[in-house]
């Protein structure tokens, strides 16, 4: 957590308009009485005017922090990450030990399986990267979408598996900002939505047609949803693992923890700025505001721990297709299919089939 000097800069220019008024003031009178009172009124404006220049000087300053900071928050919130932090490896102590040794020991099986890295070009340029694991003969394709500065290969080697004994091909993308993946900030949604449908195109032009099953967790399962009210061929389902809300909230909690004092004012004027230099709407950059034009059946997942049962009633109220909802006893964010593999396992197994796959 860090200071926020505004509100000391802002402080400090009332505690020196007060003082500076006073003695202004107390000048004038003893120019009055000892010279003229012309002068003594020339006196009192003179000194009026520094005190407007000290405090529109004061406020500027104190402006132009607000947004300096702003655009910190941004950069260290949004620039690209050392992804190999992520699922890295932990003592046997650790409670996320038996979590982290799956997600290797299948990175190793999985990456032993043919495989090969893709690519496609977004609408602004980046050329994003992802890894292909076609089977023989497989109509149907999972795009496994990754969570905030997440390792893909590593987030997805188990569950890629999983999908790979279902008879899918597996396309693991990076997203922008990530891995193999060009561009330098991640948009929490904002742009990876549109990647993620070019994305399924992929999808479609490496399995000559098909079937595509969208599923993705924290960030990831956010951006499956904002996804939702687009039309994209092929696509029969999508499950949000544990999804990030909106672009908006976020900000304003990361600002808050960031900051002491004034944390929701630099979160808004971060949010004001992000939506200029991406130029996107914020306010569309909402799992709730998306899921209203939803075109395609959901499966929403989230550990006991998570507290998500609301935000998934909600989705459920709203959203025009059947949406189906699993609760994981125990579990926190993220590692449900590693602490409840058999009930998450069925739970999807069961909601591919009554998609009709």
């Amino acid at each position: 957590m860090f200071p926020n000097p505004v509100a000391k800069i802002k402080n400090f220019a009332l505690i020196l308009s007060f003082l500076l008024s006073m003695a202004s003031f107390i000048v004038s009178v003893i120019i009055m009485i000892k010279q003229s009172f012309e002068q003594g009124l020339i006196a009192l404006s003179v000194g009026a005017g520094i005190n407007l220049a000290t405090i529109g000087l004061l406020y500027l300053i104190a402006f132009m922090v607000e947004r300096i900071m702003a655009q910190a928050l941004i950069k260290s919130f949004l620039q690209r990450p050392d992804i190999n932090k992520a699922y890295a490896m932990v003592d046997e102590s650790d409670p996320w030990y038996a979590t982290i040794k799956k997600v290797h020991d299948s990175l190793g099986e999985i990456t032993a399986r043919e495989h090969r890295t893709v690519e496609i070009k977004s609408l602004d340029g980046l050329t994003l990267r992802g890894v292909y694991y076609p089977q023989k003969g497989a109509y149907k394709t999972v795009i496994c979408v990754h969570g905030y500065t997440s390792h893909a290969e590593r987030e997805w080697a188990y569950p890629g598996l999983y999908y790979l004994s279902l008879g899918y091909n597996v396309l693991i993308p990076y997203q922008r900002a990530h891995g193999l993946s060009e561009g330098n900030y991640i948009t929490l949604g904002a742009l990876e939505r549109d990647d993620l449908t070019l994305w399924v195109k992929k999808a479609l032009e490496l399995s000559d047609g098909g079937d595509v099953v969208i599923h993705g967790l924290s960030m990831g399962g956010g951006i499956a949803l904002l996804a939702t009210p687009f039309e994209m061929e092929g696509v029969k389902a999508v499950i949000a693992d544990a999804p990030s809300t909106s672009v908006r909230t976020t900000f304003e909690n990361v600002a808050k923890h960031a900051f002491k004092t004034d944390g929701e004012k630099i979160g808004a004027l971060a949010i004001k700025i992000f939506g200029k230099r991406f130029n996107v709407d914020v306010d569309t950059c909402d799992v709730l505001t998306a899921v209203k034009e939803g075109k395609y059946p959901v499966l929403l997942a989230a550990g006991s721990n998570e507290n998500l049962e609301g935000l998934f009633q909600s989705i459920a109220d709203i959203n025009p297709k059947p949406t189906k909802t699993v609760i994981l006893p125990g579990c926190d964010h993220g590692n449900g299919l590693y602490k409840q593999t058999e009930l998450f396992k069925k739970a999807i197994a069961g909601f591919l089939t009554e998609c009709g796959l």
